[in-house]
């Protein structure tokens, strides 16, 4: 979780009745938005320590921050796949906020959709689809794109304006 206990927006592990708070990094920045990988080891999270916001990651044993994001001047909302191998994020690109799919092992980013103010990526259990939310026309959509891009698709909700969607676990 992010706590401001200490000043600033940090990252913090706590147990579920509350107890054992555990600071995770220490940064001068602020360090929010935190998401676990999938296997528990990494936590990948959004920190403007270098400057502007950009996408990190820490192990959960502790240690050093590594920066992940590298490209572009404003990257957010880190979402590991299910499977880790990719990471999805909000990407600031030409003025437009895109969303964005990382390799993790060859660093190699795509931009997803061709949208201009997308935001809260989800994957979905199986890891080939993305919900996110985006605007059209002033009013919040959802939306969904294929992890490879080709698939693009506008889900209608009449009711609202969307924002951030979650895909729902895999029951079996």
């Amino acid at each position: 979780m992010v706590l401001t206990k200490d000043g600033s927006s940090q990252l913090y592990i706590v147990n579920a009745d509350g107890s054992g708070v555990t600071r995770v990094a220490t940064s001068s920045g602020i360090d929010t938005e935190p998401r676990w990988s999938p296997d528990g080891q990494f936590i990948y999270f959004t920190s403007d320590r270098g400057g502007s916001p950009q996408i990190y990651r820490i192990a959960t044993s502790g240690g050093a921050a590594e920066r992940v994001t590298f490209e572009g001047s404003y990257n957010v909302t880190p979402r590991p796949s299910p499977d880790g191998k990719s990471l999805a994020f909000i990407a600031r690109n030409g003025g437009r906020f895109q969303l964005a799919l990382m390799d993790l092992a060859t660093k190699q980013t795509q931009i997803l959709t061709d949208s201009a103010k997308d935001e809260s990526p989800s994957f979905a259990p199986n890891g080939r689809m993305i919900l996110y939310a985006t605007e059209i026309n002033g009013r919040g959509v959802l939306a969904a794109v294929s992890s490879d891009g080709r698939v693009k698709q506008k889900l209608s909700v009449q009711a609202a304006d969307v924002r951030e969607p979650a895909w729902g676990p895999l029951v079996r």
